[in-house]
């Protein structure tokens, strides 16, 4: 089961964050970029420019969605405004659904019955960074082929519930 850690507060404060594998080395950075037609969140490899991934805002009649891609996989998220419940419309290819709390990085994604993300938000000292102990959302991928598009996914769902207004 692969890992990735984000560092929380970085996240909260500025949409650019580190994000670290269980040895606590940096996998891949993220730079947040308001462009005319939104938020979008750009996810790039580790000590490259090479850009990976990305979350990107999407306006469909009077509704936020975010859009998310990696590699060849792309789909969006946006709020299920029917139900009084705190649920998500996915539209990826895999059928994906959000049980749990997402708004504060608690919950696990489904595609069928197959647990594909585990995310958890702790007090946890990632490996080999800093001395503190600090807030860490966690990412657990079920296959290390997940890892980039949940990461994607993941901050599609950040963005979400911070920018939705």
């Amino acid at each position: 089961m692969a890992k990735l850690y984000i560092k929380a507060q970085d996240l909260e404060e500025y949409d650019s964050v580190k994000v670290f594998n269980e040895r606590g080395k940096e996998m891949y950075y993220t730079k947040d970029d308001y462009i005319a037609t939104g938020h979008r969140i750009k996810i790039f490899l580790a000590e490259t420019i090479s850009e990976c991934a990305y979350v990107q805002e999407k306006y469909d009649r009077d509704e936020v969605k975010f859009e998310f891609a990696a590699r060849d996989k792309f789909g969006t998220i946006s709020r299920d405004h029917r139900s009084r419940m705190q649920r998500y419309n996915v539209d990826f290819d895999e059928d994906w659904e959000i049980e749990g709390d997402a708004v504060s990085w608690q919950y696990v994604v489904h595609s069928g019955s197959i647990e594909v993300m585990k995310v958890r938000s702790m007090p946890y000292l990632i490996p080999g960074q800093a001395l503190n102990m600090c807030d860490t959302h966690i990412l657990e991928f079920d296959s290390d082929s997940d890892m980039l598009v949940g990461l994607a996914f993941a901050l599609s769902v950040y963005a979400l519930n911070k920018y939705s207004y």
